[in-house]
Order: C-alpha cells, then sequence, then structure tokens
C-alpha cells in the first residue's frame, strides 16, 4: 500500500483561527483538509501512468467528518507495484520465477520465460507530493473559508 503521511501544524498565518467559535474552527480545518486532498489527488492523477486510465479512474480522496484525517486512494489493485515496481527493481530485489508452471508466458512475449527481472518502479505518487507544500495548501484551503466566512460566506 501506498501510505505517506503529512503532518499539517497551526502556523502564525493560521492564528486567526483560534479567536473563532468551535464550530467555525472544526468548518476552517475541514476545508483547509479538503483542499489539501484534491489538491494532492488532482496531481497525482496527472503524474499516474496512463495505458487504460483505470488508475486514474479509480483514484479518490476523502476527509474526515473533524477534518482531521484526510485520504487519497488509489483503487486499482496494480497500484503499489507500479509506484514501487517489482522483481528485481522492487521491495524484495528478487527475480520473478513461475508458481505453478515451468515457464512463464503473456501474450506478446516473444517466447516462454524461465524467469522475470520485473517493472522499475514509477513512483508517481511521490512525484505528485514533491510538486506541493502541504502546509501552504492546507492554510490557503483554511484562510479562503475565514475569509468567506467573514464576508457572510
Amino acid at each position: 500500500m501506498i501510505d505517506p503521511k503529512i503532518k499539517i501544524s497551526i502556523s502564525p498565518k493560521l492564528k486567526p483561527l483560534l479567536d473563532q467559535p468551535e464550530e467555525v474552527m472544526r468548518k476552517t480545518i475541514w476545508a483547509g483538509m479538503v483542499n489539501l486532498v484534491e489538491e494532492i489527488e488532482a496531481r497525482v492523477e496527472k503524474e499516474e501512468p496512463v495505458k487504460s486510465s483505470n488508475m486514474v479512474n479509480t483514484t479518490t480522496s476523502s476527509v474526515s467528518s473533524d477534518g482531521l484525517k484526510g485520504d487519497v486512494t488509489v483503487g486499482a489493485k496494480y497500484a503499489e507495484f507500479v509506484h514501487r515496481g517489482t522483481g528485481l527493481f522492487g521491495p524484495f530485489k528478487q527475480k520473478i520465477f513461475p508458481k505453478t508452471k515451468k515457464a512463464l508466458f503473456w501474450p506478446g512475449a516473444a517466447h516462454p520465460m524461465k524467469w522475470v527481472r520485473g517493472m522499475r518502479p514509477n513512483p508517481f505518487f511521490d512525484r505528485a507530493l514533491k510538486q506541493i507544500k502541504p502546509q501552504r495548501v492546507f492554510e490557503d484551503g483554511a484562510l479562503g473559508y475565514l475569509k468567506k466566512e467573514s464576508l457572510g460566506g
């Protein structure tokens, strides 16, 4: 499973948040988290390799009702293998051998193979996260909500 963690803190930019009623504070935090996960989801979708668009179509995001946890998920079963690589290039650094037959074969292969090297990693999720500053994206969403709320939203 692709499981990066991002830490967000209450920076000096968000000090006005502490002066708000609890309900406004909760909604502001939720708005910041929504902004963050939607931005990450958009960047991940741009970085995902597209062969059949299955990975892009199964990428989703969600935010908990209290706004303290957000998730971006790539639902395609093979997404982790694409991200981390397989065989010699993957986490276990081993050749791939057949489990039940004498050789591996797939449509398009020139001939059956006793083993294969695997697939190089394509760390699309990591590339997407490097494109943003999570604290800033969170703050932009939270401050945008506060601004809208102060204008009578």
